[in-house]
């Protein structure tokens, strides 16, 4: 979840996670993704209660929900430094 907020990509490569400024992965960040996680978690629950705790965890439309929701959440404001080119 932290690579795809500090790159704001869908599917960073090695190279997009080598440029990631490691200043912006702090405890604020891990606290709020930690949050996010945990609504969608309950939220997908409680829609699938037959699912169980695993099965939700480990399905693609689980992961791709949080991967959308991480990329596009515009709250986290992480300042993306200028490339020099």
């Amino acid at each position: 979840m932290s690579a795809y907020a500090l790159t704001r990509l869908r599917r960073p490569t090695p190279r997009d996670l080598l440029n990631i400024d490691l200043d912006h992965l702090n405890t604020e960040l891990m606290d709020r993704l930690t949050g996010v996680l945990d609504q969608y978690f309950k939220t997908a629950l409680r829609n699938n209660k037959a699912g169980g705790v695993d099965r939700i965890a480990r399905s693609p439309e689980f992961t791709n929900r949080i991967r959308q929701t991480v990329v596009s959440q515009s709250r986290f404001h992480i300042e993306h430094a200028s490339k020099d080119v």
